[in-house]
Order: structure tokens, then C-alpha cells, then sequence
């Protein structure tokens, strides 16, 4: 799997929009540390369930 979201640099942003999109689509987790957002746990460093809705 690639890095986690919560290491991801603007320039990595720039170059993987794609991807990036296809990560935070329908999301499923959040990160703790960062608040960043992702439909797989593994794309984030301290990831945590989001409750449904």
C-alpha cells in the first residue's frame, strides 16, 4: 500500500491527484493526529473508525 496520507508533502499531492482522489472517496476513516480522511484504514497513521450515518 502507498504511504500514509498523513505523510504525503504538497508536491506528492501535485503528482498523484488521481490516486488521491480514488483514496478519499466514500470515506471510512479518519486520522486522530491529522484529521485527514480515507475509505481504508492503511492509508493513515492513526486511523479510527468514522461512526455511520
Amino acid at each position: 500500500m502507498a504511504k500514509s496520507l498523513c505523510k504525503w508533502k504538497k508536491k506528492d499531492i501535485d503528482k498523484q491527484l488521481h490516486e488521491l482522489a480514488h483514496i478519499v472517496d466514500k470515506p471510512r476513516y479518519i486520522c486522530k493526529d491529522c484529521a485527514r480522511a480515507s475509505h481504508d484504514k492503511g492509508f493513515l497513521c492513526k486511523a479510527v473508525k468514522l461512526p455511520l450515518s
